[in-house]
């Protein structure tokens, strides 16, 4: 049951990150980032409030759609704030922020579970979202795109909505073993995928203007987004049973070493915002995915042996290049649209790393089940069989995250 409290939230605002940026190009992103707030703040109450397990899921659900609103048009109100030449250094440094919070936030949340019951995690960010909103005015207004009194592709935006759910839902399915369920949902999401393209491009004003992935260039850095995404999550499906387990790490420590992995990401996110301005946005990317490659590999490596620097140092490295290939990625995704649709840029920079998190938690979670349990069957402890599953799947994200950076190599050298 506890599941759907995180389901209810991801496939929500993930679904939307596309719909959402559309919004904030078309009616304006300072518009649609104060409407995401907003919403925010009332489904933060409605979760802290919540009576009952029932009503907490559509409280998820209006939280979800607050997020969406709000983050799609983050890169874009960024960026809008200084001129088109400084666009990679505001992104690295955006880049860094929110992996900044990915560290800090899951330690505060921590603190205030143990201090003051699961609702304070949801009320105590009510006055943060308050307070941004009180000085959203400072933002610049952004003038809404030209629709030239072209009608919102509603059509489109629910057939985007319906597949990307159905791909979630598919894969978590999956993982679970039900494979009849599966098949049923992945062929609606097939459905309603060849639907959406054949609607947007008939659309006046499609919600994503499919022309762009006729360049290899941008159809490949999107796509190696999902991978890297994917392989970059496996430390944090895995690793806190590994140091909690088999480390003999107590939870305290095994969150902060955790952290670094974030931290890594922080620092290498600001650094590529500078380096995008002498290297190309897939010389970057190359660089962060061969060095999340080889953090992976080292982290697969660790056993109850190593030492809390030795585990401290795999994840920042893997975190380092994390924050590399992120910026890169943004960046080059940003350039790849007009600048007319930066919105939707974000909301498909959200979108795809969010696949990829969900591909890593359904498949790579099957993967090391059934390799835990084949080791098990052949007569090994449960150390030696946890060991085994955690090495391979570090093996399988390692070999990814290779495969992404010679792809974004080959890229370059085709620039």
């Amino acid at each position: 049951m506890i599941q759907w409290i995180i389901i209810c939230y991801v496939l929500t605002y993930s679904s939307l990150m596309l719909v959402a940026g559309k919004l904030g190009d078309r009616y304006g992103r300072r518009r649609i980032f104060k409407i995401g707030l907003t919403v925010s703040c009332v489904g933060l109450a409605a979760c802290s409030m919540a009576p009952s397990f029932e009503l907490l899921l559509p409280a998820r659900v209006a939280q979800g759609l607050g997020t969406a609103l709000a983050i799609a048009c983050g890169p874009a109100l960024a960026t809008s704030l200084y001129p088109e030449s400084e666009r990679p250094r505001i992104i690295g440094y955006y880049a860094a922020m929110f992996a900044a919070a990915g560290a800090v936030g899951p330690v505060v949340g921590g603190v205030l579970t143990d201090a003051l019951g699961w609702q304070g995690v949801f009320w105590f960010r009510i006055p943060l979202a308050g307070l941004v909103l009180a000085l959203s005015w400072l933002l610049p207004q952004d003038k809404p795109q030209t629709s030239e009194g072209k009608p919102f592709d509603i059509l489109g935006a629910l057939l985007l909505v319906i597949a990307l759910i159905s791909l979630a839902a598919t894969l978590s399915l999956v993982r679970r073993g039900e494979g009849a369920a599966a098949l049923i949902i992945a062929l609606l999401g097939i459905t309603a995928a060849a639907g959406f393209i054949r609607t947007e491009h008939r659309a006046p004003d499609p919600v994503l203007r499919l022309d762009a992935f006729r360049s290899p260039r941008f159809a490949l850095l999107n796509a190696l987004n999902i991978v890297v995404s994917s392989a970059s999550f496996t430390p944090l499906l895995f690793t806190p049973f590994f140091l909690t387990r088999y480390a003999g790490f107590d939870a305290a420590t095994g969150g902060l070493a955790l952290a670094s992995g974030a931290v890594g990401t922080t620092i290498a996110a600001a650094m590529a915002g500078w380096m995008l301005k002498t290297m190309s946005s897939q010389s970057v990317a190359a660089l962060g995915a061969a060095t999340a490659a080889a953090g992976l590999i080292l982290i697969g490596q660790v056993d109850g042996a190593s030492s809390l620097a030795e585990v401290i140092a795999t994840l920042a490295l893997a975190g380092i290049g994390l924050g590399f290939f992120q910026t890169a990625y943004l960046d080059g995704v940003t350039a790849g649209l007009p600048e007319s649709d930066r919105g939707v840029a974000g909301g498909l920079a959200m979108a795809t790393r969010t696949i990829g998190v969900v591909a890593a938690a359904s498949m790579l979670t099957l993967l090391f089940g059934a390799s835990e349990s084949s080791a098990l069957a052949a007569g090994a402890g449960p150390e030696q069989a946890f060991s085994q599953a955690y090495a391979l799947a570090f093996a399988i994200a390692a070999t990814a995250a290779a495969a992404g950076a010679i792809l974004a190599w080959t890229m370059r050298r085709s620039t």
